[in-house]
């Protein structure tokens, strides 16, 4: 009788030993951190390496970096609750996903597609790296209306974005946009951006390159001693800005 007794309370324990374990496990709290990783690709699905990606959880970028040569990039300690991504890169559409970082870390790695930048116009030709420069320095030696930022000057001012550098200029306005940088006004409006004689479309400073990636800037905050290649009828009030990179 005792020993039946006994093989009872050994069941009933250990039915109960188990049902505490199962709440436990039931009630421990989820990772709060986690990793998520992708791959930028381009309108083919070739990988696109050096882009510039940012992760922006709460209106703020939390963890930058860029895309590898086969285009993958990855983010490690993240908080687990809803973000996004920005990513850009020169001579591509700035692209903004929304991200469930807890369904993008279960799943397969995040797929994002750039869209390649058409002009509509026909670029301006210039030489390789030294012909540009050359071009750079001689609007910067007879213009009395622009601004001109070189490499060195870049340097020395150390901005984190583009943009910054516009903080100087009288009669720009260094906006907080939703992606990465900022948005750029010159007399209130939108400038027309040229980057080594190309006209881009609704673009952005920031978006179309990094500091470190220009060898050149020019700014014209209105049509006044603006070269006549960068002239633009149509947008004369809101001022041009000419970029030249190092690729």
């Amino acid at each position: 009788m005792r020993i039946a007794r006994s093989i009872v309370l050994l069941g009933i324990l250990s039915t109960t030993l188990q049902f505490a374990l199962n709440a436990q496990e039931s009630t421990r709290p989820s990772p709060t951190t986690t990793t998520i990783g992708g791959v930028v690709l381009d309108d083919s699905r070739e990988p696109v390496a050096s882009a510039e990606v940012a992760l922006i959880q709460d209106r703020r970028v939390v963890g930058s970096m860029r895309s590898e040569n086969d285009g993958r990039f990855r983010f490690v300690n993240v908080a687990a609750r809803p973000g996004s991504i920005t990513v850009r890169r020169l001579g591509f559409r700035q692209q903004t996903i929304p991200v469930d970082i807890i369904a993008a870390t279960a799943g397969k790695p995040l797929e994002i597609s750039l869209e390649t930048l058409a002009s509509p116009v026909e670029p301006v030709i210039v030489d390789a790296a030294g012909g540009r420069m050359a071009e750079f320095a001689a609007h910067r030696q007879n213009s009395s209306f622009g601004h001109f930022f070189d490499q060195r000057d870049i340097q020395r001012l150390a901005p984190r974005h583009t943009s910054e550098l516009f903080r100087t200029i009288p009669g720009a306005q260094v906006q907080v946009a939703s992606g990465i940088g900022n948005r750029i006004l010159l007399r209130g409006c939108r400038p027309r951006i040229w980057v080594n004689g190309v006209r881009t479309v609704n673009t952005e400073v920031d978006e179309v390159a990094s500091p470190s990636e220009i060898d050149g800037l020019e700014i014209y905050p209105s049509i006044a001693g603006t070269p006549a290649q960068y002239m633009d009828r149509e947008n004369r009030a809101c001022g041009t800005i000419v970029v030249w990179t190092r690729r």
